[in-house]
């Protein structure tokens, strides 16, 4: 997140102490953490919903491809109308010949 080295903490915290004071410090820093808190938890929060939005559109395209794939196996594995007819004609055919 911050880069930050125990240099830069040791002087930021003795410009706190020297704007804020030290009686006031502890409720500073408990200001900051809740502040930063609430920033993580909205990140958070935003990433989330960023995550789910993908995973929605994700699960759409996968569902059109699907949908896709189906009707591709419907027309090569179905016969075609004229198909069933031709064999529908057959079948009658062979039953006429079973009965005479």
């Amino acid at each position: 997140m911050l880069d930050l080295g125990w240099q830069e903490l040791f002087f930021i915290t003795l410009v706190a102490i020297i704007v804020v004071g030290p009686k006031d410090l502890p409720m500073l820093v408990r200001s900051i953490s809740r502040w930063i808190f609430k920033a993580r938890r909205l990140a958070q929060d935003f990433q989330g919903s960023l995550e789910i939005v993908a995973r929605e559109a994700e699960i759409d395209g996968l569902k059109k491809d699907m949908v896709e794939l189906v009707d591709d196996a419907k027309k090569d594995v179905l016969p075609q109308d004229d198909d069933l007819q031709a064999v529908n004609i057959k079948r009658t055919d062979t039953d006429n010949l079973k009965k005479s």
